[in-house]
């Protein structure tokens, strides 16, 4: 909302991300998960506790695909905005800011649950495809902006 700001102010910041020439959905389905964050830093780059804010892009159903629970997917030509507030308590802090995809979000669940029902004669393959799932992250943006 401004370059500086004292300890004691709030900081205010809003990442605005676009559908721009996509003709569907975004995410298309529920498989991929974006989570936007933001946080902040101490002036060793260590986080602020009590800092993190979270949203996410997508669409959540249960595993059985029975319902949807929620969705946040940005439409053709929309956009999502992600509002960050937070109180400074000390100089020195910056706001780090990012957007992290995760590919197979709903297969990572779906692994997760097999395993703790029980999963049959795929015990032995299951381990090996939610370690490849909770591998595929990866960061697509991110910012640190100077606060003080």
């Amino acid at each position: 909302d401004r370059p500086r700001h004292r300890p004691g102010e709030d900081v205010r910041a809003t990442l605005t991300i676009r559908s721009v020439r996509v003709g569907h959905y975004f995410p298309t389905y529920v498989t991929p998960r974006v989570v936007v964050r933001g946080e902040l830093l101490d002036r060793s780059g260590a986080p602020v506790a009590g800092s993190a804010k979270e949203a996410a892009i997508s669409r959540d159903v249960p595993l059985d695909l029975s319902r949807e629970i929620a969705d946040t997917r940005i439409p053709p030509g929309g956009r999502f905005a992600f509002d960050y507030r937070h109180r400074l308590s000390r100089p020195g802090l910056s706001l780090r800011v990012t957007v992290t995809v995760f590919p197979d979000h709903f297969y990572t669940r779906f692994f997760e649950s097999l395993l703790a029902g029980g999963a049959g004669l795929g015990t032995a393959q299951i381990p090996k495809a939610l370690d490849a799932t909770r591998r595929s992250p990866f960061v697509i943006f991110t910012r640190d902006v100077p606060l003080t």
